[in-house]
């Protein structure tokens, strides 16, 4: 019971010192703009040419620089959109299905994926795209409205209960061994 007790209190006393997990998800979001060429249909888009992100607050305030769009199919989109050019490390991932509209010569594209950034844990986010064919102009949002994880909080509290555990454990062992020797 000792040993079981001693086990506790070093479990509870490594999750205490232990660095907190990089839970901090991506806030913020992203505009991509330019003047891709780009070619659509009801069922597929493709682009050429070079974008231009910006970030949209949060986390995502300092992105800026050059991408590169990816063409995908509305039936199966499971594809990374675009990434940053840079050391921001910013991609975006369609996952899942889209919804598309095409009305009068602009496309309207909606749906989610997983934003990543260098430093913070991939999100979900949503994205809304639309492009013109008489302007040829293709505007791309992507934000991520997603609260921060509490992790280290929780890893305190799990700590704090365990070490609670292994005490009272602790006590109770203590008096039994102590009845023994005395008899």
């Amino acid at each position: 019971m000792r040993k079981f007790a001693f086990a506790l209190l070093a479990m509870a006393t490594a999750l205490a010192v232990a660095p907190s997990a990089m839970a901090d998800p991506i806030t913020g979001g992203v505009s991509v703009s330019g003047n891709d060429i780009d070619t659509f249909t009801s069922t597929a888009i493709s682009f050429s040419g070079t974008g231009t992100a910006t970030g949209l607050g949060g986390t995502l305030t300092g992105v800026t620089g050059s991408t590169t769009l990816t063409g995908f199919s509305y039936a199966s989109p499971d594809v990374e959109l675009f990434s940053v050019a840079g050391a921001s490390g910013v991609t975006f991932t369609i996952s899942g299905p889209v919804t598309e509209s095409i009305v009068n010569g602009i496309l309207n594209v909606t749906g989610s994926g997983t934003l990543t950034e260098t430093g913070f844990s991939p999100t979900v986010a949503g994205f809304s795209l639309s492009s013109s064919v008489t302007e040829g102009v293709t505007s791309l949002e992507i934000t991520s409205g997603v609260a921060p994880t509490p992790e280290p909080s929780s890893l305190l509290l799990l700590g704090t209960g365990l070490l609670g555990l292994a005490l009272v454990m602790f006590r109770k062992a203590k008096p039994t061994a102590a009845m023994t020797l005395n008899m």
